[in-house]
């Protein structure tokens, strides 16, 4: 709590005004992340809607861009990605995590944890969800990036800000989500960490930071 109101005072009193997403090369996310990869193709023409119109009007407000694609592989499981993009993470432009916007779309959130995603042989934090609608089972794995370090909590994101902000710097942010339909959970936490792991292989590398954080900032 000390650390997250002395960051919350540091970033009022900082006022950093340059945005780094303005200094690095502009975001286009329907090209950085291939349609194909590894065992897997995006599907196309899918009916099942990820989000309610009213609810994708809302993150397209928070968001400067958004990228929803369902894959699916050989043995015909479908994977749901979604990744937001965000050039300003500071003040009241914030990430619009999944155990706030699941919720609000009617989903019951059965369970919460903290795990590791290994990317490009290095573990990275990551959050798991369990939830529900009705008789569908969606468990999920989601990661954010804030400008070039991936978060580990609440706290860990101020402090990011706090550190870009003592250079004058606002961070952008990344927040890239991955689900399945599928009531063996462990089995589908295995499956995503597969998917999580190839697609962040077959970005270019000179982009990969935006998408996994950079080893460095660990």
């Amino acid at each position: 709590m000390l650390l997250m109101l002395a960051s919350a005072g540091l970033g009022t009193v900082l006022r950093p005004t340059i945005s780094i997403a303005d200094e690095l090369p502009p975001i286009d996310l329907k090209t950085m992340v291939p349609t194909a990869f590894g065992n897997w193709r995006e599907e196309l023409n899918v009916s099942a809607q990820i989000i309610d119109p009213q609810q994708k009007q809302m993150l397209d407000k928070i968001y400067n861009k958004t990228l929803s694609r369902t894959y699916i592989n050989n043995q015909g499981y479908r994977i749901m990605l979604s990744i937001a993009y965000g050039k300003n993470q500071s003040g009241t432009q914030q990430l619009h995590k999944p155990e706030l916007c699941y919720p609000a779309q009617g989903f019951s959130l059965l369970s919460t944890q903290s795990g590791k995603l290994d990317l490009l042989g290095r573990q990275i934090p990551a959050f798991r969800l369990e939830t529900s609608l009705g008789q569908r089972f969606e468990p999920i794995t989601y990661w954010t990036v804030v400008g070039d370090h991936v978060t580990s909590s609440m706290t860990d994101k101020r402090i990011t800000e706090v550190r870009y902000a003592m250079r004058a710097r606002i961070p952008d942010g990344m927040l890239v989500r991955i689900s399945s339909i599928d009531k063996g959970t462990d089995n589908a936490y295995a499956v995503q960490n597969q998917f999580a792991s190839e697609m962040i292989q077959a970005i270019s590398p000179e982009h990969r930071n935006r998408f996994a954080g950079n080893p460095k900032s660990d």
